[in-house]
């Protein structure tokens, strides 16, 4: 052991001298990781070769993957094609042994590092270069946890490096192949489960071939788990994708399309089953092809969390509440929306009797309309596209999509049912008029995502919001009353089964109402509503709305603190703050802490230090998410997303008062 030991300080002395002979760089925040780089060799000239050494030093509990085992999660990588880049690579970075074992959610191996690491990148100055210039190389990585992983990040690392004048030297033109050493903190591996070990990572990539030597009963037992993972692998995961497409189905941004599918496919049903089979196999196939190629482009170009964002784009959110305001009076009959005809003729004369596009037209816009709704479940299913493996992004939206569209292909089918039924009244333009309202209220939704994500304090606050859903559901009672009329009503005939559904109307209204003064009446629709003004003033719980004053007042009062991170356009957080902390049970416990509520989602300098402080306290890089601190600051339990149950969010409130009582 003491042998071992002196082996251990005498190579980390190796690391620091090595490090200290060429420039470097001040240290890198990433999440959980912390990033240096230095260059090996300092006096350099044009033409000659060295290497970048990398080392990363991890929060306790963290670890990053290597990349010696391709998968579904975000391994380590590299890229040195940044514009002015005084160097080029030589080869590929050259990485230490770490220990093979499966990645929880994917069961599948990976090549893990826990506490520190360091990496080589071989690189060859450009030829023609001198003086003052800047190495540069982006490094790619995702921190996880046992239970969770943060967002992958990128580091951009910049080394000046001065060049010395005159020709290569023939001794250093040669790739610098070495394996750089290892700082402190480094975890050598046991060799069985070590990634340097063949036997074990031609089990791991799926190879065969005899193994050499005798394997023990760990391996034996970890090559086992391999297997199982990789043949086990892909349908959890469409399976996964399937389900999350059957859950956004009921979001609102669906339902407006439903009486656009309705009516469409109710003029095909005229034209035979077989067109209506087309269009409806089309319709579909607009839907699936949209959502796989809009998503790996939104992901390939901006990344996993590029997808997310688009969910809270201020112009995303004005776009889609314009385009439901013009599709609303599209159903109320002022106009009719009518593809050009010498666009279609044109296609489908190119297609064939089929007359194909406008169906996959339709579906086109049905997919863009619903996406900022669908982001949560794309945004999931799309973090894969960021190892660059297109494979699981294809076929997950595949998945995705497929559980989406095939309720709104029996729903385009249907109307060729609907169509032999009797045609007395205008049964379908009231279906279609009253669908038009729902129209409103969804696009009341997004104007409302547009107020909160720019204005502080907002202009349409929570009560003015019920109000306006208030108002267009008794617009909708007044219709099916009779008492209002669109351009395409014709009759005065109004039946029972009209009016009746009217009440239903009038009763929603009432609810929404009730509402303003008791936000809990609401349930899990007030994911649907947008923040109060005054920090959840209407449910008597007051926040103190900044961490430093919050901190002080914990202190002065010698109190634990409640950290509630929230967000502008978080739904869940709106049944959390507005259903749930209100309820005596909640309230039981939440009153002996003193509460801070930190906004995280907007872009401004406030909201970004307080999705920092979540990332850093939380671990979670999404909202909700809630820490239990000392007055000190220290934390003693966090918690993240909204609550499963209340007794488990209970629980948590309780465990965490008290430690930070103790």
């Amino acid at each position: 052991m003491k042998l071992r030991a002196l082996f251990l300080l005498l190579i980390s002395l190796l690391s620091v001298l090595s490090l200290a002979q060429g420039p470097s760089i001040d240290p890198i925040e990433a999440g959980q990781v912390t990033w240096t780089a230095s260059l090996k060799d300092g006096d350099l000239r044009a033409g000659e070769t060295t290497q970048i050494i990398v080392s990363g030093k991890l929060l306790p509990g963290w670890h990053v993957f290597g990349p010696q085992i391709s998968g579904d999660w975000v391994s380590i990588t590299t890229d040195m094609s940044q514009e002015g880049n005084a160097a080029e690579p030589t080869g590929d970075a050259i990485f230490p042994a770490g220990v093979v074992k499966n990645v929880p959610g994917f069961e599948k191996p990976g090549v893990w590092y826990d506490d520190a690491m360091a990496f080589a990148v071989p690189i060859r100055i450009k030829a023609g270069l001198t003086g003052e210039q800047i190495v540069k190389l982006q490094v790619r990585a995702q921190t996880c946890d046992d239970s969770s992983c943060d967002r992958p990040r990128r580091v951009e690392i910049e080394i000046p490096i001065t060049l010395t004048a005159g020709e290569a030297r023939a001794d250093r033109t040669e790739p610098v192949t070495e394996l750089p050493a290892q700082p402190e903190g480094y975890i050598v591996p046991a060799d069985d489960v070590s990634s340097d070990n063949p036997d074990v990572m031609a089990k791991a990539k799926g190879e065969t071939g005899a193994a050499s030597g005798e394997a023990t009963e760990a391996t034996d037992q970890f090559r086992s788990d391999v297997e199982n993972a990789r043949s086990a692998g892909l349908l959890p995961f469409l399976a996964l994708s399937f389900g999350a497409g059957l859950l956004a189905l009921l979001t609102p941004c669906v339902w407006p399309m439903i009486p656009i599918t309705v009516s469409f496919f109710t003029k095909k049903a005229s034209q035979g089953k077989k067109v209506v089979l087309t269009s409806a196999l089309a319709y579909c196939l607009g839907i699936v092809g949209t959502f796989v190629a809009l998503g790996l482009i939104v992901t390939l170009a901006f990344g996993a969390t590029g997808v997310q964002q688009l969910a809270a784009s201020p112009i995303a959110n004005l776009f889609l509440g314009v385009l439901f305001v013009v599709l609303a009076l599209n159903l109320f009959g002022v106009f009719e929306i009518i593809i050009p005809s010498k666009f279609v003729n044109e296609a489908q004369n190119k297609a064939g009797k089929g007359g194909w596009v406008a169906p996959v037209l339709l579906g086109f816009v049905f997919s863009l309309t619903t996406f900022t709704c669908t982001v949560p479940f794309v945004g999931t299913i799309l973090v894969s596209a960021t190892t660059g493996d297109i494979l699981y992004p294809v076929l997950g939206m595949t998945a995705f999509s497929l559980a989406f569209a095939i309720p709104f292909f029996i729903l385009a089918m249907l109307p060729q049912g609907l169509s032999k039924l009797p045609k007395s009244g205008t049964w379908l333009n009231a279906v279609k008029a009253y669908m038009g309202f729902l129209e409103l209220a969804a696009a009341a939704k997004f104007f409302s995502n547009v107020d909160v994500i720019l204005n502080d304090p907002i202009w349409v606050p929570f009560a003015a919001y019920a109000a306006i859903w208030f108002s267009v559901f008794i617009a909708a009672a007044m219709y099916l009353f009779g008492w209002v009329k669109t351009p395409h009503d014709k009759g005065d005939n109004v039946g029972w089964g009209r009016r009746l559904f009217g009440f239903v109307n009038v009763g929603i209204a009432i609810w929404i109402l009730s509402g303003i003064s008791n936000p809990g009446n609401l349930g899990s629709a007030l994911a649907f509503f947008p923040p109060d003004n005054k920090s959840s003033a209407q449910t008597g719980i007051t926040w103190i709305m900044t961490y430093e004053e919050g901190m002080a007042k914990a202190r002065e009062e010698n109190k634990p603190v409640f950290i509630n991170f929230t967000g502008k356009t978080c739904g869940n957080c709106r049944v959390m703050e507005y259903q749930r902390f209100p309820m005596p049970k909640y309230r039981e416990h939440l009153d002996k802490f003193v509460r801070i509520e930190l906004f995280t989602d907007r872009e401004t300098p406030e909201d970004e230090a307080n999705a920092k402080l979540r990332e850093e306290m939380t671990k979670s890089a999404t909202n909700p998410a809630y820490a239990i601190l000392q007055p000190d600051g220290k934390v003693e339990e966090i918690y993240q997303g909204m609550a499963s149950t209340d007794e488990h969010f209970i629980e948590f409130m309780k465990r965490g008062y008290d430690k930070a009582t103790k």
